[in-house]
């Protein structure tokens, strides 16, 4: 990798690792909207894309689509980003609004949040077809605190 990065968020986006955002340990909480690849073919690192987010800002809420759609909570809409803008395409259940974790698997996506956060977490799952969320109820003793 070519920078540092503290708080970023790893995964694998179109065939390759992508390390998305984050920032230097002297620039403490300064998100950059910067995105590294390893290419798993070569071996290799690509060039660092300086504008793959539309705004810096934390990237724990991306997810993969696994399909090229990269997905972001953020501002209380879920985006898929494209290219380094973001199309909205779902404004998030109130109830999640501060996400704590989101992830995709078979053609839906899984949010985890809040309202403020000092209550308990919540989950939502939204259908990447339809957009359509629908709320899973959560037994009390699972429903706490997420420290992700």
């Amino acid at each position: 990798m070519a920078r540092e990065r503290d708080e970023c968020k790893g995964g694998f986006h179109r065939g390759k690792f992508h390390v998305i955002g984050g920032y230097p340990t002297e620039m403490q909480g300064r998100f950059e909207r910067s995105a590294e690849a390893f290419d798993v073919a070569t071996w290799q690192w690509d060039q660092v894309q300086d504008n793959f987010l539309e705004t810096a800002t934390c990237p724990m809420t991306c997810a993969d689509g696994g399909d090229a759609r990269l997905f972001m909570c953020r501002a209380g809409d879920v985006s898929v980003l494209q290219s380094s803008t973001g199309q909205v395409v779902a404004e998030l259940p109130t109830e999640v609004q501060h996400t704590a974790f989101v992830t995709t698997w078979q053609d839906k996506l899984l949010v985890i949040g809040c309202t403020r956060f000092d209550e308990s977490h919540r989950v939502y799952v939204m259908g990447l077809k339809n957009h359509k969320w629908t709320k899973l109820e959560a037994l009390e003793e699972y429903s706490g605190h997420v420290q992700s």
